[in-house]
């Protein structure tokens, strides 16, 4: 099947892969921000807009790095290579399947490797004069968006759900049931509530992480799950609880109070995100100039 061109720039095509490409890296650069996943949907029009800006910006680069014939060398790009392969435990067989469940082959990775390693050397270029951020800039814009470092309250917890065959008052009380029997043998120390979760939790939770939600705060979970997480103690296996969902016992492993850091708490982390939004930004002008010059057009 031939591949969807979205745009040319000096005649050259941007097919759909790499809009893809840039759109998968956009979700998950946010989904680590902890943007919530629904409005990445509500934003998906706009993210699939500035995944196309970007794989423009990233075909204008690489010509610029070939016209400039940015050098790269062997050993730089096996020493990223490597990086690669640690991520999954140095296990080259690993690496390479996970390699080709992604539709590439391992020389077409490298051929991905070499061309961002270029891109990197390109942009490291582009910012060699951008400077790091004056105490006065750090102390405004701490001062300026204060609220957007302040956390708030949040828990760390587990819980098992069972969850019933229908509607029916029988099946609701054999669910009840099953989940009452779950939690007296947690509670005897009969077994281990990740044990218990991983063999009968009706929630995906409950097979791959042993119950384990993560870090929540309030608003991200249903109300009566919510209220019970919150108020009960740290390592308290709770009563049972019914969701729309189905039947929960949970068990708060951490807690933690939202507070408003003082600037010495963050210094490093506001220092950080200032550099790389000049950074960020010289990136842009530099782009902006190649595009400037450059025939683009989009399909």
């Amino acid at each position: 099947m031939e591949e969807k061109i979205v745009a040319t720039v000096n005649g050259e095509p941007i097919l759909q892969q790499a809009v893809d490409f840039e759109l998968q890296r956009l979700i998950h650069l946010y989904h680590q921000q902890g943007v919530p996943e629904m409005q990445l949907r509500q934003q998906l029009d706009m993210l699939r807009a500035r995944a196309l800006e970007q794989a423009i910006g990233t075909k204008l680069l690489i010509d610029e790095a070939k016209r400039l014939d940015v050098p790269v060398s062997g050993e730089e790009l096996d020493a990223q290579f490597e990086q690669y392969v640690m991520q999954f435990g140095g296990d080259r067989e690993k690496f390479t399947k996970a390699v080709e469940a992604q539709g590439m082959t391992l020389d077409s990775f490298k051929q991905e490797l070499k061309q961002g390693v270029i891109i990197n050397k390109l942009i490291d270029q582009v910012c060699s004069a951008v400077p790091a951020p004056t105490e006065e800039e750090v102390k405004a814009h701490y001062e300026a968006h204060q609220a957007e470092y302040a956390t708030e309250d949040r828990v760390l917890a587990q819980h098992i759900l069972v969850k019933p065959n229908s509607d029916s008052a029988e099946d609701k009380a054999a669910a009840k049931a099953k989940l009452e029997a779950i939690r007296a043998r947690i509670v005897s120390g009969e077994t281990t509530f990740e044990m218990e979760a991983k063999e009968h939790s009706d929630c995906p939770s409950g097979k791959s992480n042993g119950g384990s939600l993560g870090w929540f705060g309030k608003g991200m979970m249903v109300k009566p799950f919510e209220d019970v997480a919150f108020s009960i103690a740290e390592n308290e296996i709770s009563e049972i609880l019914e969701t729309q969902f189905g039947y929960h016992i949970i068990v708060k492993t951490g807690d933690e109070k939202g507070h408003t850091p003082e600037l010495e708490e963050i210094r490093e982390k506001v220092a950080e995100f200032l550099f790389h939004a000049k950074r960020g930004q010289a990136v842009s002008d530099y782009v902006a100039g190649l595009r400037s010059k450059a025939d683009v057009k989009m399909a």
